[in-house]
């Protein structure tokens, strides 16, 4: 069943076969179907449609916060970034307090690489694709 307003005369769509009715009427009167509608049935559908939509939210809300707790793959990987970090910021003084002569981009590639390489591993052991 549609309804429309056309200015104070409401008017009532059959939606099976388009025909207009009188705004009371409880069947068609070109095709002969009901017009009334189960707002039980609606409902359930709208009840259903709001649960899994929640449901959805909360997977996604779960994957979110696993994917904040990995860096390369690896779990805690964000702890282990801030560590090789703070190890570079100590071999910078160390370079520029002892005049060494530490070229450290070969050092940061090597860890990069280093930790990609753990992190398939560590994906591998866990199933994961």
């Amino acid at each position: 069943m549609s309804v429309f307003q056309v200015g104070v005369r409401v008017m009532v769509y059959c939606t099976k076969c388009g025909a207009e009715n009188e705004e009371g009427a409880s069947t068609c009167v070109s095709c002969g179907e009901s017009l009334q509608t189960s707002r039980a049935g609606r409902m359930g559908w709208e009840e259903e449609l709001e649960v899994r939509a929640e449901e959805f939210g909360e997977r996604a809300e779960r994957w979110g916060r696993s994917m904040e707790r990995e860096c390369f793959g690896l779990p805690e990987g964000n702890t282990i970034i801030g560590v090789l970090f703070g190890l570079a910021i100590i071999l910078v003084g160390a370079r520029e307090l002892f005049n060494w002569n530490i070229d450290l981009g070969p050092f940061a590639a090597i860890v990069v690489g280093v930790l990609i390489i753990a992190g398939a591993l560590y994906k591998q052991t866990k199933g994961r694709p």
